[in-house]
């Protein structure tokens, strides 16, 4: 053999080898989801009812980090079972490095599993396609606005745009349908989906456990854990909530069912790009039958029983509601603001023009509260057919909560928040939804004007603006958010013009400013005028000249800053 052809197979055999250590080590990034599969020996006659609040997980894997960013990194994942003798265990490394692995039970068969991942770091490029390559959605916690925003876990900072999935864990849903809503939603800039992954949906076909609650759906669970892994990789972030309510849950349910199943699901999806809500549509003080107490120990059991200590809320029922008429709280910053376990503020302002305008009141009140937590609106009045209500009242709900100070902001409507397909058909009672397939309401007006929010306000760095409603004169709308004498954002709902006091800048500074047509997502109008006055900036289009008012925003920021 040649000189040349040994060089060549010696190049071939090395690289191969390598492809053979790759795969022997698991080569994986940060945050993909690792999973061991395993089989038991032992027979159980229902493996999810050994689940219990005072029992150890009947499998265990504890994750080891030996050199890089994981050296002295120990985390311990429990495993779920997944159907016959099948036992899984999800891992999302939280940092690059080697990751030894080893699994431990009492049953032989899944005891003793061991293993190396080798994890490496995405590019820039690649968080930039995917801000979820990122890490989970976490509070943030530098000292500039501690606690008034979301970041990802490398500390990026995360605007929360959402929309309500509620009832499309539905079996009759097919996943194309489900791959559109994804696809849609991400180009227009929504990176929030909240989701149903209740043991009690709307209805059985909806509901992932059984009618007595003790047996999940298997098959169903999977179909919707494809769903949350499609919008993961669409940078979508899925919000959950394991437990909907209902009157007198806890007698028809009972505790001990809401923890186990609440276990099993942190169980099996903690390691997928997901956000815990601790139940949907409670009071917190009574709905249902539980008392506060019992909801701050579920709270506190959640955070215990997840590894990767995910933000944790729960999603109110307004006064408007018969549910929430006994414990008048419009966010659960009025009911569990102090306790532990909650790490932001989720609010339902209802389905009713006057519950829409209590918006920036609700938000003001819950982002004055100390200390100081994330506040989102994550239920607002639905946009539904064409003058009911109208995109700009769904801009209104939008932009008067960020102007309060909200870390961000959920929409809802259309076919999208009720499920309503052409493969499940539903009911509207007494909602003025559009019965007919002929119009795709994901392209409403309002869902469009939420997306465009979150796209501008992303080219900014909107996490340092602070709400400064008194810089508003001689407008009605007192909508700003600013970094006094840099950088300011006003909301005009009507139009009309800002008389902005500039007098502390030097005469010699000049601020340019835009103004953004809200109606159309659109640039219109830029100029410049100088600091040290009071100077007023008239929007491009107004009374009489123009009959039909518009809701404006506009943009000044210091030329040197």
């Amino acid at each position: 053999m040649c000189k040349k052809s040994r060089v060549f197979y010696f190049v071939i055999l090395l690289h191969i080898f390598f492809i053979c250590e790759a795969y022997a080590q698991n080569l994986l990034k940060e945050w993909e989801v690792f999973e061991i599969t395993l089989a038991s020996r032992a027979d159980y006659a229902n493996p999810y009812l050994e689940i219990a609040e005072e029992k150890p997980p009947i499998v265990l894997a504890r994750f080891t980090g030996s050199d890089g960013k994981a050296f002295g990194k120990i985390m311990e994942i429990p495993g779920f079972w997944d159907g016959g003798k099948v036992w899984k265990i999800r891992f999302a490394p939280p940092a690059t490095g080697t990751w030894k692995y080893e699994t431990f039970s009492a049953d032989k068969g899944l005891s003793g599993r061991k293993g190396t991942i080798k994890v490496i770091e995405w590019t820039e490029e690649e968080k930039n396609e995917n801000p979820l390559r990122r890490g989970l959605i976490t509070v943030n916690r530098s000292k500039e606005r501690t606690g008034r925003y979301f970041t990802y876990s490398d500390g990026t900072p995360c605007l929360w745009i959402g929309d309500t999935w509620w009832d499309w864990t539905n079996s009759r849903i097919r996943f194309e349908s489900f791959k559109k809503l994804a696809d849609t939603r991400a180009a227009q800039g929504f990176n929030i989906g909240q989701l149903f992954f209740a043991g009690n949906g709307w209805g059985k076909e909806s509901s992932l456990l059984d009618a007595s609650f003790k047996n999940p759906k298997l098959e169903q669970i999977r179909k919707v854990e494809e769903m949350m892994k499609y919008a993961n990789s669409k940078g979508i972030t899925v919000w959950i909530h394991a437990w909907w309510s209902r009157e007198g849950i806890n007698k028809s349910i009972g505790e001990e069912n809401i923890l186990r199943w609440w276990k099993y699901v942190i169980n099996r999806l903690h390691a997928y790009n997901v956000i815990w809500v601790i139940a949907g549509e409670y009071n917190m003080n009574n709905y249902g039958g539980f008392q506060l107490d019992f909801w701050n120990r579920l709270g506190k059991i959640i955070k215990e029983e997840d590894p990767y200590d995910r933000v944790l809320s729960a999603h109110p029922t307004p006064p408007m509601w018969s549910g929430g008429a006994d414990a008048p709280q419009w966010s659960t910053a009025e009911a569990v603001h102090n306790e532990e376990w909650v790490d932001y503020n989720q609010c339902q302002t209802g389905h009713a023009r006057w519950c829409n305008e209590l918006t920036p009141e609700i938000i003001s009140r819950a982002y004055q509260m100390e200390p100081p937590k994330p506040v989102v609106v994550t239920e607002p009045w639905y946009e539904f057919i064409e003058g009911n209500p109208t995109a700009m009242d769904i801009r209104f709900g939008a932009w008067s909560a960020v102007m309060s100070g909200a870390a961000g902001h959920s929409y809802g409507g259309g076919h999208v928040w009720r499920a309503h397909l052409p493969e499940r058909p539903t009911g509207v009672g007494s909602w003025p939804m559009d019965t007919s397939f002929s119009t795709n309401t994901l392209l409403y007006p309002g869902a469009l004007s939420v997306g465009f929010m979150g796209k501008y306000l992303r080219k900014l760095e909107w996490w340092k603006l602070e709400p400064h409603p008194e810089f508003v004169n001689e407008n009605p709308s007192h909508f700003c958010l600013a970094i006094p004498g840099k950088e300011y954002l006003f909301y005009l709902r009507y139009g009309g013009s800002v008389k902005v006091d500039l007098k502390s800048s030097d005469p010699a500074s000049e601020f340019t400013y835009e103004w953004i047509d809200l109606v159309n997502s659109k640039e219109v109008k830029k100029g410049t005028v100088n600091g040290g006055k009071v100077a007023e900036i008239k929007c491009p289009e107004d009374y009489p000249g123009f009959v039909n008012f518009k809701d404006w925003l506009l943009h000044i920021k210091r030329s040197e800053f």
